[in-house]
């Protein structure tokens, strides 16, 4: 999963991720967009890492 990748490279902290995965759900989105959409990474550190 994205989120855990970005946890793991510290780029977002466990309470971030945890905001993330519930307002992904509750909007129906997947999390790399939220985590981009909430400012907490850039569509960049998302992409790196999901490779």
């Amino acid at each position: 999963m994205v989120g855990e990748k970005l946890l793991a490279a510290g780029v977002i902290t466990q309470s971030q991720l945890e905001r993330a995965l519930m307002e992904a759900k509750k909007n129906g989105e997947r999390v790399g967009d939220t985590v981009v959409r909430l400012g907490f990474a850039t569509r960049d550190q998302v992409e790196a890492a999901l490779k």
